[in-house]
């Protein structure tokens, strides 16, 4: 790494305190659309303990938790599960409300903690944030849902709806989770969005997205950038720092 991309480095690391100080960090959760069921593509049948998973899809949220064929489902939360019925009543429940669960199975008679969630787990793995992707539209061909959606992202921007933008663009990453530049028009939509967070008087739904964004460009910087892509970076990050001034003087202006 050269000194001047150490300095940058540097400074990725500075904001991220200044951010951990300023309030209690939690991640940011993106959703593109109205949650679905944390159990889509799971088929159960009935136990005598529990219910008994008999297939689970493979492309599925559940599956990526590693629920599995023959797990025997006993608790959901601190919600018990004795019937098919209770886990019908309990799993639609959670549709379009619940982002992440509990789930305790029995596996060959031990039982097992699984944690289940909605979001993209390339994105979660590769760039640290909670995304819900479009359960509604989903493509075969990872090249088809990169242009869809790239696109989407373009017009949601061009008409200034940047929250739509945003949720659009990290729906394309969803797709081609390691191309470095969808990534930075998703920090840049990130960077847009905590600005108008903050201008509405967001305070803290604004410091988030700055984390985010911020730690985004900190995994940016573990990858090979071209010379465009790495001046495009410490332009992000400059917003950085001006949008942790503002965030300051807010904390600071003494209450009316």
């Amino acid at each position: 790494m050269s000194r001047r991309s150490g300095q940058w480095r540097a400074t990725i690391g500075i904001c991220l305190l200044l951010l951990s100080a300023i309030c209690c960090l939690r991640p940011v959760t993106v959703s593109a659309a109205p949650l679905p069921s944390l159990f889509r593509g799971v088929v159960v049948a009935d136990s005598p303990l529990g219910v008994r998973v008999i297939s689970v899809d493979e492309r599925s949220q559940a599956r990526m938790a590693d629920l599995r064929p023959e797990d025997i489902i006993v608790r959901i939360n601190d919600m018990s599960i004795r019937s098919i019925d209770e886990f019908a009543v309990i799993s639609q429940g959670f549709k379009g409300k619940m982002e992440k669960a509990t789930v305790t199975v029995l596996r060959d008679g031990d039982p097992r903690e699984l944690a289940m969630h909605l979001y993209s787990y390339p994105i979660l793995k590769q760039w640290g944030v909670e995304f819900i992707p479009d359960d509604q539209i989903r493509f075969a061909d990872a090249n088809a849902g990169v242009a869809y959606w790239t696109n989407m992202a373009r017009g949601f921007r061009e008409a200034g709806k940047f929250s739509d933008a945003l949720s659009a663009q990290l729906n394309a990453l969803h797709y081609d989770v390691t191309d470095a530049q969808l990534a930075l028009a998703a920090s840049s939509l990130l960077w847009q969005v905590a600005q108008d967070d903050l201008d509405a008087g967001r305070l803290q739904s604004g410091v988030l997205r700055i984390e985010q964004a911020t730690q985004m460009l900190n995994k940016l910087f573990e990858r090979p950038l071209s010379v465009e892509q790495l001046t495009e970076v410490k332009n992000q990050l400059r917003r950085a720092l001006t949008a942790l001034q503002q965030v300051k003087r807010s904390i600071s202006k003494p209450a009316t």
